[in-house]
């Protein structure tokens, strides 16, 4: 599989690259792009003007940039003629319109396009075991709250993971997202905490809490290579999708590990 990287020269372009060149037997690097221009096998900071001629040598499409780079990619996309490419999006932070103009890309250039804040194994897995959890404990009047944890120099707040397990238990439970809350906990609240500072790479728990007892799932990211080998994972996924636009709550497990068993 030939993939391109958007967001090369960050620190998870260049742990998935990392990753991509000690998986060369069912991966190749074609090229990569960045606020400084585009990188390929002749060179560095090339044109933008190349980047439909370049991109075109790949099969998927990685992108793990800033919101302004996730913009600058989108435009490229969409006046840079027809890309036949599926699409991961990593990036976190961007607004509903910026998810909407992904979902109308999708549409227009028919791709497969995967929004994934988050590319863990272990938090697709979360994410399933706390929605069973939230429908055995909720009507029993259990409060749901969730805190995580980044280092101090990530932008957005609360992180994408968290709203993606938070909207998730929301839309299950029949409840609303409230983050910083200021004031009294209402009964019909999923309330969102986030933490910032030192070097966490990632850390989010669910808490069930009620009267008598409580209950805590959580996940700890460890090393920002597994967020690396995830990215392949759903790449591979969403290259096997049909265009349309995806979410990861469109992924069963079951998926996943099919992938992980493929040789």
């Amino acid at each position: 599989m030939k993939a391109w990287i958007h967001g090369y020269s960050g620190r998870m372009g260049q742990e998935i690259a990392k990753q991509i060149h000690s998986q060369s037997a069912q991966w190749k690097l074609v090229g990569g792009s960045s606020a400084k221009g585009l990188y390929y096998q002749e060179g560095e900071g090339i044109s933008w003007d190349r980047f439909e001629n370049l991109l075109g040598e790949a099969n998927v499409l990685i992108d793990f940039s800033s919101v302004a780079g996730n913009q600058q990619l989108l435009n490229a996309i969409l006046t840079q003629g027809n890309v036949g490419t599926a699409i991961l999006i990593g990036s976190t932070g961007l607004s509903p319109e910026a998810i909407d103009e992904w979902k109308n890309l999708a549409t227009k250039k028919k791709v497969a396009v995967l929004l994934a804040p988050n590319t863990s194994l272990g938090v697709l897995l979360l994410h399933q075991v706390s929605k069973l959890l939230g429908e055995v404990l909720a009507p029993l009047h259990f409060d749901i709250e969730i805190t995580e944890s980044h280092h101090r120099a990530k932008v957005d707040a609360p992180s994408g993971t968290a709203k993606f397990l938070a909207n998730g238990l929301a839309a299950t439970l029949d409840k609303k997202v409230v983050t910083n809350r200021e004031g009294k906990r209402e009964d019909n609240e999923i309330g969102v905490t986030a933490i910032r500072g030192g070097s966490v790479f990632g850390e989010h728990e669910i808490h069930y809490l009620g009267d008598e007892e409580e209950l805590r799932i959580s996940h700890r990211a460890l090393s920002r290579s597994l967020f690396a080998k995830g990215a392949l994972l759903l790449t591979r996924w969403v290259a096997k999708q049909k265009p349309g636009f995806y979410r990861l709550e469109d992924i069963r497990i079951e998926e996943m590990i099919a992938l992980i068993k493929e040789k």
